[in-house]
């Protein structure tokens, strides 16, 4: 598997944004993007986390500086800053075994 996972820890100073809020970023980002799949999950109030899927690590490494210049203009924007990111190959996806 060739997979590779960018997992992102967020704080929002005024509260993590509505679902629909997010889904609608989502929907604005879909065609701005390589990914195969990003996930959003709210951890509490503040809080929220990613997972970033794509196809392999060389997507992900293509895409990196224009995912980092999003990110600096969404942190500025909507109040919002990056507390940790991890990032690696996909070691197994239980819907694809």
């Amino acid at each position: 598997m060739a997979k590779y996972a960018v997992h992102t820890k967020w704080s929002w100073s005024d509260g993590v944004p509505s679902a629909e809020t997010m889904q609608g970023w989502h929907r604005e980002h879909k065609s701005n993007t390589i990914a195969e799949d990003i996930i959003w999950f709210k951890i509490d109030e503040n809080t929220h986390q990613s997972v970033i899927i794509y196809s392999s690590e060389k997507d992900a490494q293509e895409e990196r500086a224009k995912l980092q210049e999003q990110r600096k203009k969404d942190s500025t924007a909507n109040g919002n800053t990056i507390v940790e990111e991890t990032m690696g190959p996909v070691l197994s996806i239980m819907s694809e075994v």
